[in-house]
């Protein structure tokens, strides 16, 4: 008597893949693909992350609205609210156009200026007529923390503030050159967005300094960062007064940037490779080299047959760390 093997129903014998799904015809089954493949999604972070957070949108949100206000006294713009030394009302604040879209309300203001991600970015201050526990929005005033501008006037004010010490072309002992470093993969994507930027909730951008002694020596501290871009703080100083520049106690040089937290790179003397191989990656405006392709990462890849890269024009660098609400800063 020859035994006869029969096929199990749903299941097929070209690999041992079922059939799809009698109720979602096009689905995979069992977490594989239709051609037998494993479904696996992978998720990787990198500085220029296209996802944020509510607290960093709110505070993205209030940065947009406190940088646009007008001194009492001046004529009023529209759009604009009104601001008295720096200070404005919290009511204001949240009535305007893009935090109320965000539904915020007063004690999550108050928890975003409070928070790490915001530390040295928002100074707070209530009134000394008010109840202590008072949770009426006109009972408080906000302004950007005055990280520039040292100041002891406000009670309520982040003590990070005093830690800065505002630099003019006047002051003494300004570096001829300040240095931000970078990885070889983030380098491209700093490229791409344009400029340097702060990231999240990040507050200031840190640079270290370069000091050139009468031999023509540089004075600089040891680094191991694999790219250097190097800008000369007098020159942008002179061109953009309203980009704010103060010295930490840790030595570095620290800004907001400007309007949209950024230092365009048009401002940038040059970016140099840690690897003598590499050399001049950027010199007056113009791309001299490029990052080699083995050097920038998963995702960063050249285009074939151009001196211009592509491929590294990614996701991550999409969302740049601008400071607005729901419109670029």
């Amino acid at each position: 008597m020859t035994a006869v093997l029969q096929q199990m129903p749903g299941l097929a014998l070209d690999g041992g893949i079922m059939a799809p799904s009698p109720v979602s015809p096009g689905a995979a089954r069992h977490g594989r693909s239709k051609h037998g493949g494993s479904v696996v999604k992978k998720t990787r972070g990198r500085g220029y992350s296209v996802v944020d957070d509510r607290e960093v949108t709110i505070s993205k949100a209030i940065s947009f609205v406190l940088k646009r206000t007008t001194e009492e006294g001046e004529e009023e713009e529209e759009g604009k609210l009104v601001a008295s030394d720096g200070w404005v009302d919290c009511e204001d604040v949240l009535q305007h156009p893009n935090m109320a879209a965000l539904e915020v309300t007063l004690s999550e203001l108050l928890a975003v200026v409070e928070s790490s991600a915001s530390k040295a970015r928002f100074a707070v201050r209530r009134d000394p007529d008010a109840a202590a526990e008072t949770t009426d929005p006109s009972d408080y005033e906000i302004r950007l923390a005055p990280i520039m501008t040292p100041t002891s006037s406000s009670p309520t004010a982040d003590s990070a503030a005093d830690k800065f010490t505002p630099l003019t072309t006047s002051s003494a002992d300004l570096p001829d050159m300040i240095v931000y470093e970078t990885s070889y993969p983030n380098y491209p994507l700093v490229l791409a967005s344009g400029g340097i930027k702060r990231a999240g909730g990040q507050a200031v951008l840190q640079f270290k300094s370069i000091k050139v002694d009468e031999d023509g020596n540089e004075i600089r501290a040891a680094s191991t960062a694999d790219v250097s871009i190097q800008i000369n703080l007098r020159e942008i100083m002179e061109a953009d007064d309203k980009i704010r520049w103060a010295r930490a106690e840790n030595g570095n040089i620290v800004t907001e940037g400007d309007a949209k937290g950024s230092i365009p790179k048009e401002f940038w003397a040059k970016a140099v490779a840690r690897r003598a191989d590499i050399g001049v990656l950027f010199e007056n405006g113009e791309v001299r080299k490029e990052i080699p392709i083995g050097l920038r990462g998963k995702g960063v890849k050249g285009k074939k047959g151009s001196g211009k890269g592509k491929g590294w024009v990614s996701k991550e660098m999409k969302a740049s760390s601008e400071d607005d609400g729901s419109s670029s800063d």
